[in-house]
């Protein structure tokens, strides 16, 4: 009797068992709702399923219920719902000609809508009402490709210049957006402006005497196309200048040179130039057996060579035949004015007479 007690006892430990692991699956058969969610007849089980019909896919993922998140060098989970950002259309954007002279490029801004700062926009730019349409790259150029950065590497409210377009042409843009990859926006409205054409003014104009030019006074007037001495006195240096003004928006700026055809002569004479040049120049001489005739520009930082070697007054170059730097920009100007100052000197072996040469000046804007 007590063999086939004990037989009993097993059978039904190995039933208890058996009853734990049919046990871990759980059907819930209510409905579940809230204010803004109804879920009808929900079943809840292990996770680890796959759910696919023609329209969708979903792949499950054992885990559990919990208020952690998850996360690793690759990847980050965060427990509960999770509301993807789906941004808003941008408002207009801006686009303007700046102070009206830029003929090649125009000035934008993007506009934000109030979107999170980490969504990103793309600004499609045309000059024929998006029958073809172009798209500002990151370095604010044209592209045929669409370029995506948030508001603050498209410039902020500052905004930025897109460059590389036509002179004398209208052009319009538009801004879309997106967050990472979601669906991306439809377009702001429009804004316009037009660029302009390229202009270049160069004025050159005389100079009256008894005016104070880079710590000389003139000893005589000139007008825009003539320098006259007149009568040299032995070992005193007469002193001429004349004035050059430049307007223009080639966006490269500008640069003037000077050359002579030779130097003052008549006939076989010659009055000899200074020993400065455009490169090194020096100061003007105190006195000198024959002659010296030399020129110094104000413009106290040219462009090429040592930038500010005219910067001093007392710095003279010899005029040749070469056309080199006395003015210059880098961006385009307005009204900018270089003073150009001669100055000669005769001493006691200069051979009398009438001596002449042809000074010629060179601008070109840098387009």
């Amino acid at each position: 009797m007590l063999k086939r007690n004990t037989k009993l006892i097993y059978l039904l430990a190995i039933m208890l068992v058996l009853g734990v692991v049919f046990s871990n699956q759980a059907i819930l058969a209510e409905t579940l709702s809230g204010s803004n969610y109804s879920i009808e007849n929900p079943n809840f089980d292990a996770g680890g399923m796959e759910s696919t019909s023609t329209n969708y896919g979903i792949k499950s993922s054992i885990g559990d219920v919990g208020d952690a998140s998850s996360s690793s060098a690759n990847y980050q989970a965060q427990p509960g719902f999770i509301s993807p950002v789906f941004p808003g259309v941008p408002a207009q954007p801006s686009l303007t000609n700046t102070g009206g002279t830029l003929y090649n490029s125009l000035d934008f801004v993007a506009a934000t809508a109030n979107n999170p700062s980490d969504v990103e926009y793309a600004i499609a730019i045309s000059p024929d009402s998006f029958a073809t349409t172009y798209f500002i790259q990151a370095d604010n150029t044209l592209g045929n490709t669409v370029a995506w950065k948030d508001y603050i590497s498209w410039g902020s409210g500052t905004g930025g210049r897109v460059t590389g377009l036509s002179a004398n042409q209208t052009y319009e843009i538009k801004v879309k957006a997106r967050y990472q990859m979601h669906t991306e926006t439809a377009y702001s409205i429009t804004a316009s402006a037009s660029t302009v054409g390229p202009s270049f003014v160069m004025t050159i104009s005389g100079v009256s005497s008894n005016t104070t030019v880079a710590g000389q006074t003139t000893t005589v007037s000139t007008t825009p196309t003539s320098i006259n001495y007149g009568s040299l006195v032995q070992d005193v240096a007469a002193v001429a200048a004349q004035q050059i003004t430049i307007t223009t928006n080639a966006s490269g700026g500008y640069s003037t040179t000077l050359q002579q055809d030779g130097p003052l002569r008549r006939g076989g004479r010659q009055i000899d130039p200074v020993s400065g040049t455009n490169a090194v120049p020096a100061s003007f001489p105190v006195s000198i057996s024959t002659g010296a005739f030399g020129y110094h520009t104000t413009d106290a930082s040219l462009c090429t060579g040592s930038v500010t070697r005219f910067s001093a007054d007392d710095t003279y170059a010899q005029a040749t035949t070469q056309a080199l730097e006395i003015a210059c920009s880098l961006t385009p100007v307005t009204n900018e004015s270089t003073y150009v100052v001669y100055k000669v000197l005769t001493g006691s072996l200069q051979a009398a007479g009438s001596y002449s040469n042809i000074i010629t000046y060179i601008s070109a804007g840098k387009y």
